[in-house]
């Protein structure tokens, strides 16, 4: 009877459900939704989760999040059981890849250009003949993709800092266009002294919004906690308090 208690106790450790604490979180720097300022995460979307991983009272915090470029972030979300990406965009591409806790805000991805070159684009079509630079895995490029952007014309790149290297490059002629969140973008290019009244946005790819996003094998049991923390934060005036700092 004892063998059979104790691998019965074996078995159930084994297949235990997941909890809020199992989950490993992984974030880049996507300003001023999510970076890193001073060796601390600081941005909207890091102080929505801090709240939320207080409401539920979690063992895990905000200095538990891990900072990853995005393309490692976005492949360890997608393979490893387990773990949580933000901020990312919520896509019909993407929608079986995750399970979604949210939204956090809205977002718009735009096609961001230099003023001097006045560019005027009214369709996607316009859009195929241009060098269009993007990051790896982002939104941005996926929507470029979907387009039918030929592939040749997609400049992608990954790192800590592609928002400054893809500005460097527009500034330098190395690329037409930048794919990506708009506010992101321009606050990114001005911490780091780029003028970023030379550039303007030129097409909106997408409005959409951004979400946590959940390795599609946590429990469903997690994925409503998270869910619940965020819905409470919305209603006692927590959320408000953070996003009003940040405008």
């Amino acid at each position: 009877m004892k063998k059979v208690l104790l691998g019965f106790l074996l078995f159930s450790s084994l297949v235990r459900a997941d909890s809020v604490n199992d989950i490993k979180i992984v974030t880049e720097n996507y300003p001023p939704y999510n970076m890193e300022v001073n060796g601390k995460l600081r941005g909207i979307s890091v102080e929505v989760l801090d709240a939320m991983l207080k409401q539920m009272k979690a063992k895990t915090t905000i200095d538990d999040v891990k900072l990853r470029p995005w393309a490692t972030g976005y492949k360890l979300a997608t393979k490893k059981k387990n773990y949580m990406l933000f901020s990312t965009t919520r896509t019909k591409l993407r929608e079986p890849l995750f399970k979604w806790v949210g939204p956090i805000i809205a977002t718009k991805i735009s096609i961001i250009a230099p003023k001097n070159k006045h560019y005027h684009i009214k369709s996607i079509e316009d859009l195929k003949k241009y060098k269009i630079g993007a990051v790896i895995n982002d939104i941005g490029e996926q929507l470029l993709k979907e387009a039918g952007i030929p592939k040749n014309n997609i400049s992608s790149i990954s790192g800590k800092n592609p928002v400054v290297v893809n500005f460097t490059k527009m500034g330098r002629g190395r690329i037409d266009m930048f794919a990506y969140e708009e506010n992101v973008a321009m606050y990114g290019a001005k911490s780091f002294q780029i003028d970023i009244s030379e550039f303007e946005p030129v097409f909106t790819l997408k409005k959409g919004q951004l979400y946590y996003a959940f390795n599609k094998h946590v429990d469903d049991k997690v994925i409503q906690k998270f869910q619940q923390a965020l819905d409470t934060i919305k209603k006692n005036g927590v959320y408000d308090k953070i996003v009003k700092k940040y405008q």
